[in-house]
């Protein structure tokens, strides 16, 4: 019996070796650090391999460089303020739903623990909407997916690429009823960092968390519909500390996905670097970025991109805005003296390390008045140069 499924701290915690296992021995637990790890229950295992063959790490699953990319935002306004960037991902997910199909994201339960769900109307896919800066757990939905891929049923998957990587390998062949999209990822923290540090800022309970949307940039938190907590990105410790690269899980830095090529059929993501002077209809809002890499991905775009503002755009300009589409994200220098420090239950303890303080006081200086009037001033200057 194999003492562990792949190296550890190469884990992304993506569970296809859960779903695999035909006696139930891999559960899911946590290390010190609170990462999701699979651990084997010695007295289930039968020794039959599944779980090494599935795991990514183990076998890499074949990867496209993108054929096509588009600047896109959606036509429908009142979607966009909600959405984090160009509303791609609600866009995909409500032409699934009118198809009959079933839509797989990410949502928070009561319990503020980030879990992949199914949807299967349009009511249920607000969940699924705006970043969520933590990684969620998949449980045993790959099985779900499968089943329900072989009743032919249409199913849209959304996840990071590590977990598109983990139900390519569990699903071992391709469906022309699955489309798979991955969202541009600059890494994940573990779930429980996040409850941490919103029980630490709040006093009432949190029912809800937004990263962007509405209220973009802001970590908010919500007691049912009542804001309880929203601080700008800047001048809040979680969000800085995952901005600045300090609380991922250790796989994000050695990242095999952070690459051109994708595993997906779509990436979607923030356009950062769009030359936005060239477009040929103005647009200062958010705009997405995405990118289609595979037949598959073509035969959904010319169904679904009239749903969309779009231009299309050249792969390089994408990879050349975008540093996870060339590499991993570098961890801060502070990062192990935060695993240091670090014990369950003290996040919003430890997250506060001399690097983020000093972040944190350079956040506040430039959301302070006369740094705002001498940055416009400065701005405006250029006009005469």
């Amino acid at each position: 019996m194999p003492n562990q499924i792949c190296n550890l701290e190469k884990c992304t915690g993506c569970f296809a070796c859960m779903n695999i296992c035909p006696r139930d021995a891999v559960t899911c637990g946590t290390d010190q650090y609170r990462k999701t790890i699979p651990y084997i229950e010695a007295e289930k295992c039968i020794e039959c391999g599944l779980c090494l063959k599935v795991c990514p790490e183990n076998n890499p699953p074949k990867k496209n460089y993108p054929s096509e990319c588009y600047a896109t935002w959606s036509r429908d306004e009142q979607e966009r303020k909600y959405c984090s960037s160009g509303g791609v991902a609600t866009e995909l997910s409500r032409y699934f739903i009118g198809e009959g199909g079933t839509v797989y994201g990410a949502a928070f339960d009561q319990e503020l623990k980030l879990i992949h769900q199914a949807s299967e109307n349009l009511d249920q896919l607000e969940r699924f909407k705006g970043s969520k800066y933590v990684q969620s757990y998949t449980g045993m939905i790959f099985r779900d997916i499968k089943e329900r891929l072989k009743e032919g049923k249409k199913i849209l998957f959304i996840g990071t690429p590590c977990q598109i990587a983990g139900i390519r390998n569990y699903l071992g062949r391709e469906y022309e009823n699955l489309l798979l999209v991955d969202l541009i990822c600059h890494g994940t923290p573990p779930m429980e960092y996040l409850k941490e540090y919103a029980n630490a800022v709040t006093e009432g309970k949190v029912t809800d968390i937004s990263f962007r949307g509405k209220r973009n940039w802001r970590l908010t938190l919500y007691n049912d519909q009542k804001v309880i907590y929203s601080v700008r990105s800047e001048k809040d410790y979680y969000f800085t500390a995952f901005l600045k690269s300090m609380i991922y899980r250790d796989n994000c830095y050695q990242c095999q996905y952070a690459v051109s090529e994708r595993g997906s059929d779509v990436t979607i993501g923030d356009f950062w670097g769009l030359d936005r002077s060239s477009l040929k209809n103005p647009y200062n809002g958010r705009i997405s970025v995405v990118l289609l890499n595979t037949k598959k991905s073509k035969e959904i775009w010319e169904k679904v991109k009239d749903r969309f503002y779009f231009e299309q755009r050249t792969v390089e300009e994408a990879v050349r805005g975008n540093a996870q589409l060339r590499r991993p994200s570098i961890c801060h220098s502070d990062r192990e003296l935060f695993l240091k420090n670090y014990t369950p239950g003290n996040f919003a303890t430890a997250v506060r390390t001399p690097g983020m303080k000093k972040e944190i006081r350079k956040g506040r200086i430039k959301d302070s008045l006369p740094y705002r009037v001498a940055r416009k001033i400065k701005n405006s200057m250029r006009w005469y140069k």
